[in-house]
């Protein structure tokens, strides 16, 4: 998944048009692959990255182009930091995994310094944006229920500005940004499914061989194909942003 949401981050750093040499908090930071964004687009003065798994966060110290980044374990409902202390703070693909989205919108808030930034996007999950959905969508067909993060309820784009107005956040704005997800033929959407490191490939690993097979037949009935063979549709995700008063 990580090329569809290198797509959208482009898009995403791009939009939220903040100048170079700022203090970044990279919120669920993960292995790093937005990180690399921010420092490849714009030029910061210092990026932290924190994420709860101490494994990622392995992963994410090895790559060289992260060497300058300081990496934290901890929890976005209770960040480790002093107030004040960025310049920006942004989750990418994260706050639909955090129980409480309120609490780490609130402690983003606390973190910036006056007029810093705070910005986020996500999969739209209320409406079938993720790359994931068509896989969903054969769950439900089969009359099985879908995986889904914790809080799939603040993805849409009404939801994600509503959330930062209550964090107190002002000069909000959002959009939707578009991809087109593409695969090399079926084989490979199938094996970028079933993967078991999110919720639906875990979903997945956990099926009966009779029922991973009955949920291949249906998604290759409902997949659309073009006449060369790849598995072609489009995915969308809602961003937010905003600033803390100064």
């Amino acid at each position: 998944m990580g090329r569809w949401s290198r797509r959208v981050g482009d898009v995403f750093v791009d939009w939220i048009q903040v100048p170079s040499g700022l203090r970044w908090l990279d919120i669920g930071c993960g292995t790093g692959v937005f990180t690399e964004q921010v420092i490849r687009c714009c030029a910061p003065a210092a990026v932290v990255g924190l994420d709860p798994s101490a494994e990622q966060l392995a992963f994410a110290r090895g790559r060289g182009e992260l060497s300058k980044v300081e990496f934290h374990v901890g929890d976005a409902q209770d960040l480790p930091f002093l107030d004040n202390s960025f310049d920006i703070a942004v989750m990418a693909l994260v706050i639909h995994f955090v129980p409480d989205p309120a609490k780490a919108a609130a402690e983003m808030g606390r973190v910036l310094r006056p007029g810093g930034t705070a910005a986020a996007y996500v999969w739209d999950y209320k409406n079938a944006g993720s790359p994931t959905s068509p896989l969903a969508a054969a769950m439900k067909a089969m009359g099985l229920q879908s995986p889904a993060p914790p809080s799939p309820q603040v993805t849409s784009l009404a939801a994600l500005e509503e959330l930062w107005r209550a964090a107190g956040f002002v000069q909000i704005g959002t959009r939707t940004i578009e991809i087109v997800v593409e695969f090399r033929d079926f084989e490979e959407f199938w094996q970028s499914m079933t993967v078991p490191v999110g919720p639906a490939g875990k979903a997945i690993s956990a099926m009966s061989p009779d029922r991973r097979a009955q949920l291949r037949s249906v998604l290759e009935q409902q997949m659309p194909v073009t006449a060369g063979g790849t598995v072609t549709y489009e995915a969308r995700a809602s961003a937010v942003k905003g600033r803390k008063r100064a």
